[in-house]
């Protein structure tokens, strides 16, 4: 505060003098003559570098300005701000330093200028105001622009000293002959480190490094505490230097500020305890760390060199080189750097969309977060130390993926870690990278480590019970120009590696269901609108609350069995049903966005006859969709694959909970909902521990299971894993981090490829049918049919306006309004197009659903009991109504004629019945008991509660279901295995099924259940059993009013 009140003093002078003359009315001309008092202030003192040169204890800084011709600049007016320190400190600094100098002659150029100039900030600031920045923006400054400019210091790499990449290298580490990398690494580096070539200038890093200080400010601002950069800064290794007091303290970087604000003529100076040296970003902190050599290895991997014409004309300009050179900066291939995304290696060459990507690069000096200003955070990483990485990877739970991966998966130990980590695939390892880089220092600090969440934003650090712990978690701390390395004892498990997701990349079985679960990956975070399935699987996966089980098809299952096309089945022409086979592939480096790394061939499908595409004639090379294929460009087979992968993911991904199992596949239990609401039905359970032996089946599965090929649809359990739960060594339980279990299968399961129109139609054709009448109801209520009758009914004498105008408007209203007292859709041009010789439910909205079926006895029971049906109706309509005239009186209160409203009564009558029997959720007939009715919402609503009316279901005993209807009334659906858990699939097509249809728009599942008997469900909760009748509601014209008021179709 001493130059703040220093200022403020002199500035009321001035202004009390100012106020004096103009209050006297004293004014001078410029011509005047007068004495100015031209003593300088007494506590300006002289420029910086006269007032250091005046003290006798910076000798050895005169001489860095003095070698540097920094004098001239330091001795006359301008805005510097310099961290000094003394010949004391420098003694110290020769006698132990990272460079290995001795003396000041030892000092290279490069070095005088880096110990100078990254000491000193282009402008003059007090200590207090080095956490403002522009705008002004209070306490919020953790950084600062240095003075050092990137060809101060450009150091020469030898070959031998340039990244060295030893994924797949069999040759030089010795592995067996026939070993090859699964994914191999794209080769950055190789042209350049051959020894041939001796060696490159390489930046570090072509942005300026920073100035990182810890002043109390922006540390009371941000709750950060002394403790906490006490242990950041080591200095809790010290017992004469800890900081655990409330005492106000300065750093920079690790060095104290013991005397701040000496004022000059030019700008300020600040005399720190120690010699200044800006440590390397945090790639290099962690490489040159002996500890960390594992990690730093792995990091490695992600970076690549880059050729910058300016860099290399500017560092030519300031060295006078005119040697054909080049200059390259090291940059790692991240989300976000100082080139952002960066896309192409050093050739121009395009990384491809598909590329492994860190989170940011962590050798940018000028690192920001979410693209704020680069001077109020920095970057953390986590950094296991090589005693936690061989911990993990040799003994741990890493160890698995040295069995899938390593290139000495037998002699998994420390002599051949390294070489065996460099085999596991980029897009693996970069799951465990990046769970360790974080964002923010202000957000990590260790009196903030609860809040520190990993990948799957749980809490990172939860197995330590307080601070204390956390901080004996780590090795030590390592301060860098973009951040702080945290290095530690002991690996954080990622929860990509945690969840049910793992599994599947440790197995190099599993490719075609990795690839498709980590396609979105790269647009997480930026242009999501360009990832290839905009599905998001990884992250969807991650959430560790969770309880999944995760069905995983092997790859052998894709090419040989592969999967069948949806879109194929529509036209229902046999002859065009395809399926095809999925292959692993990589995706070329050239190819745009919106591709994924697997490749699609067809072949024609034959009902009831097994998948064999190692057999099978395939359809040729028209149809194929190769990895480099957008997948949603509809010229070509991209968006089938695309569809394809999706449902099929979908499918295979069960979340438990809310009635789909507690936590996982239970024995008393055969139904589950998938992720898509597709059914997934468990026809055998397998071991309790691991699942082996499981049997399960989708709906295409069930639909064409016969009694020739009874085996050639279902999916088997070959291997599992509990991601949930292990015991301990006394046998008991207990849960661990994770989410669930996955399991291996032999092929995939596939949702069903008919919709409710076609499995209500089959199953009231089947021979001995007994639900025929209530199909036959549904079907007469297809969009764009009765509209002349509808029109009597509707149109005539309301307040809608005849269409007939051609008023868009008036058209618009009356499609609206027809589209109410329509079960099923359109299906043609202008509807919704779905397979041929269909329609779709009109009121089905990309969800779950469950339809009972009235058996053809209880139709005719409610037909008996004054049902209208839409002959009946257009009986009525047509006795009544001639032309657009209705006979008979008209009701007093609207005018309208009675007649019409009745009609109106008997149409909304047959409408609401129908609709009653479908409602929300699936509910299956299985073998588990309820303990009550649950409820759930028909598509049927009652103006009088203003709500969906409610249908209970419930599971009465083993294989029973029941159902309770708003009037009270218990049903029970059939036992008959052929009439119940009937499962349909609702879809709607891009194009008409004669057109090739390449994917699908909208999709809501649904599970048909026939009633036993008589029985059918009421939508009115005053009917009566005993004396009610349908046609009472419209037996006047009041009763008419007042049921159609009470239970008008709102869509």
């Amino acid at each position: 505060m001493r130059m703040k009140d220093r200022f403020c003093r002199i500035g009321k002078h001035l202004l009390g003098a100012a106020c004096l003359l103009s209050t006297c009315g004293v004014t001078y001309s410029c011509s005047d003559d007068f004495d100015l008092d031209e003593t300088r202030p007494s506590f300006l003192g002289q420029s910086i570098y006269d007032e250091l040169k005046a003290r006798d204890k910076f000798s050895t800084v005169i001489r860095l300005i003095d070698d540097l011709d920094y004098k001239e600049v330091l001795s006359k007016t301008g805005s510097k701000t310099l961290f000094v320190a003394d010949d004391a400190a420098y003694s110290q600094f020769f006698a132990n330093n990272p460079w290995g100098v001795k003396s000041y002659d030892d000092l290279s150029l490069a070095q005088k200028r880096l110990l100078l100039k990254s000491s000193m900030l282009d402008n003059a600031y007090v200590l207090e105001m080095m956490t403002t920045i522009q705008g002004p923006v209070k306490n919020l400054c953790l950084r600062q622009l240095s003075s050092v400019s990137v060809t101060d210091s450009i150091p020469y790499f030898k070959w031998d000293e340039l990244p060295h990449n030893l994924n797949n290298k069999v040759g030089e580490i010795g592995a067996p002959s026939d070993f090859v990398a699964q994914t191999p690494d794209p080769r950055y580096w190789d042209e350049l480190s051959q020894q041939s070539r001796g060696g490159i200038y390489m930046a570090l890093d072509k942005t300026v490094p920073m100035l990182t200080h810890f002043l109390q400010a922006q540390m009371k601002e941000k709750s950060i505490t002394n403790k906490d950069i006490s242990f950041i800064l080591s200095l809790d290794k010290d017992s004469t230097k800890i900081w655990n007091t409330t005492e106000a303290r300065s750093y920079v970087y690790d060095a104290r500020v013991v005397e701040p604000d000496v004022t000059c003529l030019n700008g300020y100076f600040h005399v720190l305890d120690k010699v200044l040296v800006t440590p390397g970003t945090m790639a290099e902190v962690i490489r040159k760390n002996p500890k960390t050599s594992l990690f730093s290895a792995m990091l490695e991997r992600f970076s690549l060199p880059n050729f910058d014409a300016t860099l290399n004309s500017d560092f030519k300009g300031a060295t006078g080189s005119v040697a054909d050179t080049a200059v390259y900066q090291k940059l790692y291939v991240a989300q976000r750097g100082q080139k952002g995304a960066i896309a192409v290696d050093i050739h121009n060459k395009a990384l491809g969309a598909d590329v492994a990507r860190l989170s940011y690069d962590p050798g940018w000096n000028a690192y920001n977060v979410d693209n704020t200003t680069k001077e109020q955070d920095m970057g953390v990483m986590f950094v296991p130390n090589d005693d936690a990485m061989e911990q993990y990877f040799c003994h741990g739970a890493g160890s698995s993926l040295i069995e899938s991966y390593g290139c000495f998966p037998k002699q998994n130990d420390r002599a051949h870690l390294l070489y065996n980590l460099y085999q596991i695939p980029q897009n693996i390892i970069v799951k465990m990278l990046n769970n360790l880089m974080k964002e923010s220092f202000n957000a990590t600090v260790p009196s903030k480590y609860r809040s520190i969440m990993n990948s799957a934003q749980d809490q990172m650090f939860s197995d330590y019970s307080s601070e204390e712990a956390y901080k004996a978690a780590m090795d030590t701390v390592m301060l860098a120009s973009n951040g702080v390395v945290y290095v530690m004892k002991d690996m954080i498990t990622p929860p990509d590696y945690a969840s049910v997701s793992g599994p599947v990349l440790f197995n190099d079985s599993t490719r075609v269901m990795n690839t498709a679960i980590h396609a979105d990956d790269n647009f997480v975070k930026n242009n999501f609108s360009n990832a290839p399935l905009r599905k998001f699987y990884s992250t969807y996966l991650l959430a560790m609350q969770s309880h999944f089980s995760l069905f995983v098809p092997v790859d052998k299952g894709f090419t040989q069995y592969g999967y069948v096309d949806p879109m194929s089945f529509a036209s229902g022409n046999a002859s065009a049903y395809r399926y095809w086979a999925i292959i692993p592939d990589n995706t070329a480096s050239s190819s745009a966005s919106k591709s994924i790394a697997l490749k699609a061939q067809a072949y024609r499908y034959s009902l009831d006859a097994p998948l064999n595409a190692a057999g099978d004639r395939s359809l040729g090379s028209t149809y194929v969709s190769n990895s480099s294929d957008n997948v949603d460009n509809t010229g070509t087979y991209g968006p089938v694959k695309k569809q394809m992968i999706t449902d099929m993911v979908d499918q295979h991904i069960v979340v438990h909970g809310e009635g789909n199992g507690a936590k996982t596949i239970e024995g008393n239990k055969d139904y589950y909902l998938s992720r898509s609401g597709a059914p997934v039905f468990v026809s055998q359970h397998g071991k309790v521990d691991d699942g082996t032996g499981m049997v399960v089946e989708g709906g295409f599965q069930r639909e064409l299971f016969n009694t020739n090929n009874p085996t050639h649809f279902i999916s088997k359990v070959v291997k599992g894993y509990n991601l949930a739960t292990k015991k301990d060594k006394d046998g008991n339980v207990k849960d661990i981090y994770g989410n669930g279990h996955t399991y291996l299968i032999d092929r995939p399961m596939q949702p069903t490829v008919y919709n409710v129109y076609q499995m209500m139609n089959r199953t009231s054709q089947k021979s001995d049918s007994k639900y025929t009448k209530f199909f036959d109801l549904c079907s007469t209520l297809i969009y764009g049919s009765n509209e002349a009758m509808l029109k009597k009914v509707f149109l005539i004498n309301t307040k809608l306006a005849d269409p007939k105008t051609g008023d868009a408007a008036d058209v618009a209203k009356w499609n609206t309004e027809k589209n109410k007292y329509a079960i099923f859709a359109n299906n043609g041009s202008g509807g919704r197009l779905t397979a041929n010789g269909s329609s779709l439910v009109r009121f089905f909205n990309n969800y779950r659903y469950t339809i009972f079926l009235p058996s053809d006895e209880a139709v005719a029971a409610a037909i008996e009991k004054g049902l209208p049906t839409i002959e009946d109706i257009e009986n009525f309509v047509s006795l009544h109504c001639s032309g657009s005239n209705w006979d008979g009186e008209k009701d007093e209160a609207t005018g309208m004629p009675v007649n019409q409203l009745k009609a109106q009564a008997m149409y909304t009558c047959l409408v609401n019945f129908i609709k009653y029997h479908f409602c929300d959720q699936s509910y299956f007939v299985d073998k588990f008991v309820d303990n009550a009715y649950t409820t759930s919402q028909s598509a049927c609503t009652d103006s009088k509660t203003n709500t969906f009316i409610n249908v209970s279901i419930k599971h009465a005993d083993r294989g029973i279901m029941k159902v309770r209807d708003a009037a009270g009334r218990v049903s029970e659906v059939t036992t008959d295995a052929q009439y119940n858990n009937i499962f349909a699939r609702d879809y709607e097509l891009n194009a008409s099924a004669s057109q090739n249809p390449k994917y699908i728009k909208s999709s809501s599942y649904a599970v048909l259940h026939g009633l036993k008997g008589k029985e059918f469900l009421l939508f009115d909760s005053s009917w009566n059993a005993e004396s009610s009748r349908f046609d009472t509601y419209w037996a006047t014209s009041q009763k008419a009013k007042a049921f159609v008021k009470r239970f008008e179709l709102k869509k």
